[in-house]
């Protein structure tokens, strides 16, 4: 049965293109510039900061408690080095880094 709806499914996508609904692509590009982060245990705060060549382009602050992001910059200026990656990425990135982070902070104190 499961080969059949297979067979079924690659002919339907073959003939008119259509995915079936849980399809999709998923890519893998390595991270060629890392953010920097900065945790403030006090506030409860981590930046996040890409930087290239020593400039700052891009300052990501999570308030984790909070749970509030604001970002500051862009990478246009940097997108040869940081594609496919744009700016929505980093700043999920940090975002999803964040609890992690004050976490290790806190329990190496």
């Amino acid at each position: 049965m499961n080969n059949f709806k297979e067979f079924y499914q690659s002919i339907v996508y073959r003939l008119f293109k259509k995915q079936p609904k849980g399809a999709g692509w998923t890519e893998f590009a390595p991270l060629r510039i890392m953010p920097e982060y900065i945790v403030d245990m006090e506030k409860k705060k981590v930046t996040g900061l890409v930087k290239h060549k020593g400039k700052v382009y891009l300052k990501v602050i999570v308030d984790v408690p909070n749970q509030k992001v604001s970002s500051k910059g862009n990478i246009r200026r940097i997108h040869k080095q940081t594609r496919p990656f744009r700016k929505h990425h980093y700043i999920g990135l940090i975002k999803d880094e964040a609890p992690y982070l004050i976490e290790q902070t806190d329990s190496q104190n």
